[in-house]
């Protein structure tokens, strides 16, 4: 398998990328080719808002240290703001408190297992893909479907050369530490009901092992996207294109996506009061598409401005 470098960016394919730009909690990502990141435009937006001026950046959840330095003006924004925004700060004094809860509702309750909800082909391919990372599926199987397939893709990422510790959000939840105000679009609770109250099981998991099977050619792809900043072609390649092809994903990606923006919009609206510049950094398949909040904003008559 060729060893990705540096971040990327996607959006629907629920497993493997709501883990890498989708669901903050979930990495409690990605690759990029050979060139350094410093120069690369990536996905950044400028919008002026009645009371205040919010950058907008798509972040990557796991990311490799060579992503960094990010581009200037992207830099310069974050010393012009007054506070940071992001998903959930998974790096604060709640962070211990964030882990046990998601272990504690992440089990199936005595009796039930998920071998239960998948069919068993669908059973005997996880097994088989959770064995080889060494991970026993007897051990596995009492986990919620979405907690297995966030810490597979994660081990699976990692071979790529990825680590959630160099992800966009925590490069700036580590410069904001002790110097700006770190406020939350979503709660601990919203983003739990999102990773483990999956309304289908079998869907979830066996698209994440059909991703896994061509992880390299997919993040390659999706990288090059990220890096060039082209909204449209990115969203074209998560959005449109894999929802052409598996209409059957719309509901997993309405509930992951169309809904959370639509909530995230309301709340970026709302925090306007908490300083004359904001910096939100969100994973980057918000942002994008039709229904992402770039989109979102526009449609309230704000112009976002790409940078």
């Amino acid at each position: 398998m060729k060893r990705l470098r540096a971040p990327a960016a996607a959006l629907p394919r629920q497993g493997i990328f709501f883990l890498a730009l989708g669901l903050l909690l979930a990495a409690t990502t990605l690759p990029a080719p050979d060139a350094r990141a410093a120069g690369d435009r990536l996905l950044f937006w400028e919008v002026a808002l009645p009371d205040a001026t919010v950058y907008l950046l798509g972040s990557m959840h796991l990311a490799s240290a060579d992503v960094y330095p990010l581009r200037p003006e992207i830099m310069q924004a974050w010393e012009r703001a007054d506070s940071l925004v992001v998903e959930l700060d998974i790096t604060g004094p709640r962070a211990l408190e964030i882990q046990v809860a998601m272990l504690e509702r992440g089990r199936y309750p005595a009796g039930r297992t998920l071998q239960d909800d998948l069919s068993p082909e669908t059973w005997r391919r996880l097994s088989d893909r959770l064995e080889a990372n060494g991970l026993p599926a007897p051990m596995m199987q009492a986990l919620k479907p979405g907690l297995v397939v966030t810490t597979l893709s994660t081990l699976e990422l990692v071979k790529l050369g990825l680590d959630p510790e160099q992800g966009i959000d925590r490069y700036f939840l580590a410069l904001a530490r002790g110097n700006k105000p770190v406020l939350e679009l979503e709660t601990v609770e919203r983003q739990l009901d999102v990773l483990l109250d999956v309304p289908e099981p079998e869907l979830l998991v066996a698209q994440t092992l059909g991703q896994l099977d061509e992880l390299d050619t997919i993040m390659q792809r999706l990288i090059d996207r990220w890096k060039a900043g082209d909204g449209p072609a990115l969203a074209k390649l998560v959005i449109e294109d894999e929802l052409a092809a598996h209409p059957e994903y719309a509901t997993l990606h309405k509930r992951m996506f169309d809904d959370r923006n639509r909530e995230m919009t309301e709340r970026i609206m709302a925090l306007q009061g908490a300083g004359d510049t904001l910096f939100v950094v969100v994973g980057a398949g918000h942002l994008v598409g039709e229904r992402g909040i770039i989109a979102l904003l526009t449609r309230r008559g704000y112009a976002p401005r790409q940078r």
